[in-house]
């Protein structure tokens, strides 16, 4: 997907903001604390409905207001101009200071953010973005799922139906009920938590051969190994391990197995990349998940995701810089880069077509490239 325009109203510190980005490169730069990252932080709430930073959504509000709006014209990439114009959609939602979303789609309104997410898929690349390796199995679990959730459209049904039984489960747990009722929500869980894991592995399974070439370009030195765990015992049925743990679980009050402990555990050379890599290498470990993620969604759907990269030079040396935009660059994907000096990024993107922002206390203005 493409997004052909992006305007804000009382967004972070933009008062009224409107950019129409290029198709390939889009460079944002700016002082720190200009709004640079905030402006990559509305395209990340198109695809997620969430920011990717800490706090409250009131904290996207600008001061003093009441509501913030983003919307977004955004089209599949097609050859002819008819085509551009029967694909192009408007998107966008409004959220309030008491949480009130109104989310349309073609001037329809939506219930569901996935519907929004559909058509935006989007990958964020930041200095934080490391916590998909050193954090704790969850940021794992979402990066699997995001995956599966833009290839596999059952998927997301199937997920809200097993969180809604967890959910259940974990009630009757707090209870301390062992009534028949709990082997009828086993039932249920056992089923649709093997049919998780399922989607994940036949998803990880798609690209693995990819992500493993990626991984030996970007860090050649190493030889790495991916290996989904799903969250309850290797060769013993989901059911199995329920009855297993049920002492367990009734003493702790909620479900200790099952796909929503699985984790996706990550290797070099026979070690723990968190042990041996340095934050600079887990950087282009994680830009390598990203983007082979990104062309398997390609593969997959025929549709390409959206990348925002913050700060892209942080932790990299030149070489790993390089190595790092070229291969953003041979996606064709549309992308959005922040820097404070542009010389120190537009080279590295000489090959393509870049557009530059200037962004400035709330205002952003096209420049033109030298």
């Amino acid at each position: 997907m493409l997004i052909t325009e992006l305007a804000l109203d009382q967004f972070r510190n933009f008062e009224q903001a409107r950019i129409w980005p290029g198709h390939s490169v889009n460079l944002l730069c700016g002082d720190n604390g200009s709004g640079k990252t905030s402006l990559l932080e509305s395209i990340y709430c198109l695809g997620f409905g969430r920011s990717f930073r800490p706090g409250s959504f009131r904290q996207l509000i600008r001061n003093e207001e009441t509501a913030y709006t983003i919307f977004a014209r955004v089209r599949e990439e097609q050859e002819t101009q008819d085509q551009k114009d029967n694909d192009e959609h408007q998107v966008g939602f409004r959220r309030d200071t008491q949480g009130n979303v109104e989310l349309r789609i073609d001037r329809q309104n939506e219930k569901r953010f996935a519907a929004l997410a559909r058509m935006v898929p989007v990958q964020l690349m930041t200095p934080e973005s490391i916590e998909l390796v050193l954090g704790g199995p969850k940021v794992r679990r979402q990066f699997v799922d995001w995956g599966v959730f833009h290839v596999e459209h059952q998927f997301y049904q199937d997920w809200v139906t097993f969180s809604r039984i967890l959910k259940q489960r974990n009630s009757l747990l707090k209870k301390r009920s062992k009534s028949e009722e709990m082997s009828y929500w086993n039932a249920q869980f056992a089923e649709l938590g093997e049919k998780i894991q399922r989607y994940r592995q036949d998803y990880l399974d798609g690209f693995l051969e990819s992500l493993a070439a990626r991984c030996r370009f970007f860090l050649p030195q190493y030889e790495f190994k991916f290996e989904l765990r799903s969250g309850w015992e290797s060769g013993v049925s989901l059911h199995d391990a329920l009855l297993k743990h049920q002492e367990q679980d009734h003493r702790y009050g909620h479900t200790t197995v099952g796909p929503h402990k699985a984790d996706l555990k990550m290797y070099a050379n026979s070690e723990d990349v968190r042990v041996l890599l340095s934050r600079g290498q887990l950087k282009l470990l994680v830009a390598a998940l990203k983007l082979v993620q990104g062309e398997y969604l390609e593969e997959k759907t025929n549709r390409r995701c959206i990348y925002l990269v913050d700060d892209i030079t942080a932790e990299l040396d030149s070489e790993s810089q390089r190595k790092f935009c070229d291969a953003l660059s041979a996606s064709n994907s549309q992308v959005f880069v922040t820097a404070i000096d542009p010389k120190s990024v537009n080279t590295a993107f000489v090959h393509q077509t870049t557009k530059m922002f200037h962004v400035e206390h709330g205002t952003i203005k096209e420049l033109q490239r030298n």
